[in-house]
């Protein structure tokens, strides 16, 4: 999703305190879970990993709880709440996927070397 083209300063206004809300909201449940997991780390002081396994927990917990919320209060229900998927395991599923029909190619292709990186992959199409 991208950022509109505002046709007013109204719209413009409207957006960024939205935005604001749904930020101050987000800064706050990342604090919660840094502090909890490491009290007395600023963020200045954590790698990026660290900043990015934080934030998987804060969303996966976010989703989690939204759709427990939503099982007990039907009236917040959309049809687009099945769809979810975070995006970490859905990368590690794609990886995990692509890694097999490389694997078992190769297996079926007597002589050749199990392929251990995407790049030689190239040759999975030749046939």
């Amino acid at each position: 999703m991208t950022i509109p083209h505002f046709k007013s300063n109204h719209d413009w206004e409207a957006f960024t305190q939205i935005f604001d809300s749904q930020w101050h909201c987000k800064k706050a449940l990342l604090d919660r879970v840094k502090d909890d997991m490491l009290p007395g780390y600023n963020w200045d002081q954590l790698q990026p990993h660290t900043m990015e396994v934080i934030n998987d927990i804060v969303s996966n917990l976010v989703y989690e709880v939204e759709t427990e919320f939503k099982k007990t209060h039907k009236d917040y229900k959309t049809e687009d709440d099945e769809i979810f998927i975070p995006y970490r395991s859905f990368k590690e599923n794609v990886t995990e996927a692509l890694e097999s029909a490389i694997d078992a190619y190769h297996i079926k292709k007597e002589g050749q070397p199990v392929c251990d990186t995407l790049a030689c992959a190239d040759h999975l199409t030749d046939e």
